[in-house]
């Protein structure tokens, strides 16, 4: 999901290199002894006991908004779920590769990205997390002040632009995209202070979530930029800002880690391959409007459903998430 609707980094910076490193070094000295499952069945990243849920932070209360499934899970194998706070992209990935989580929310370029760094992930299913779509996925959409003059995604040419995160789906990887189909050059020219990717043809701004992009967009702290659907046709409906372009993205996997007892994974695929809000209230479990309003079920998808986000990651030069 994207929450809220969120897998190399985009720009491998010397912050996210260390995440990665120090995370794993923790994992190696610190949690080898604690997470370590009978001999030769795998490991877990905490306890035998315990399931590690991480989650992409694509909106502030990421983590109550996806308690329902995490205790939909909870209920179903019989073990204490537990999620793992992260403060964004790039540490949700370098949780991944130390092996700190063992099921998570990632969207699918975050995923991509986990894989290529070298953790090792299996894709259960896929979130729809728009309402009346059949399939997993949402839309990336191009939004504009309300009232703005720039009408076609060739305006945003000179123009400050809001991005969510640089390993952000939605938020990133398909508006670049959009703006290479659209005239504009997407080539990065260099890094700024935070080591985020610059651009001759548009400034570009990182807002760090989906809400935070549109609110920073309504309140004209930037000319035009990008979030998932839920966000932006929220804020459209409230006079915000205006949709001017939109494009489908897959919906980001629901995953488990391959470290883990074969027998567990098994368990875990057979449980979160198929899942909906009335599996979830039937089970007894109380669901949020944050929930309710972007989680709308799980469907059943393999690794190959995210061919298309390897195939942009070739196409987008900024993207850098090949391999």
């Amino acid at each position: 999901m994207r929450f809220l609707s969120n897998k190399r980094a985009i720009v491998a910076g010397a912050a996210a290199l260390l995440a990665v490193a120090t995370l794993a070094g923790c994992s190696a000295s610190n949690g080898a002894a604690g997470a370590t499952a009978e001999a030769g069945q795998g490991t877990y990243a905490k306890s035998s006991d315990t399931l590690v849920f991480g989650a992409v932070p694509d909106q502030a209360g990421s983590d109550s908004n996806w308690k329902p499934v995490e205790d939909y899970i909870a209920k179903k194998t019989g073990k204490k779920v537990e999620f793992y706070p992260t403060s964004d992209y790039t540490a949700l990935i370098a949780a991944a590769v130390a092996g700190k989580v063992d099921i998570a929310s990632f969207s699918g370029l975050t995923y991509v990205q986990a894989v290529n760094k070298g953790a090792k992930l299996g894709v259960a299913s896929a979130v729809v997390s728009s309402p009346g779509l059949k399939d997993p996925g949402y839309y990336s959409e191009a939004i504009v002040p309300k009232g703005s003059p720039i009408t076609k995604l060739a305006d945003f040419a000179g123009k400050k632009i809001c991005f969510v995160d640089p390993n952000s789906t939605s938020g990133f990887l398909f508006p670049l995209l959009a703006l290479s189909k659209a005239g504009l050059s997407v080539k990065s020219s260099g890094t700024d202070a935070s080591g985020n990717p610059k651009f001759s043809d548009f400034t570009a701004s990182f807002a760090g979530a989906h809400d935070k992009s549109v609110q920073s967009i309504a309140t004209k702290q930037c000319d035009a930029g990008f979030a998932e659907d839920t966000e932006a046709d929220a804020a459209a409906k409230k006079g915000q800002v205006t949709v001017i372009d939109k494009q489908y993205v897959p919906g980001g996997p629901l995953v488990y880690s391959k470290a883990l007892p074969s027998a567990e994974q098994t368990k875990l695929t057979s449980i979160m391959k198929s899942i909906t809000v009335d599996d979830i209230t039937a089970a007894g479990i109380s669901t949020s409007d944050g929930f309710t309003s972007t989680f709308f079920g799980a469907i059943a998808e393999k690794d190959s459903y995210y061919k298309s986000i390897r195939d942009i990651c070739t196409q987008v030069p900024a993207a850098e998430c090949a391999s």
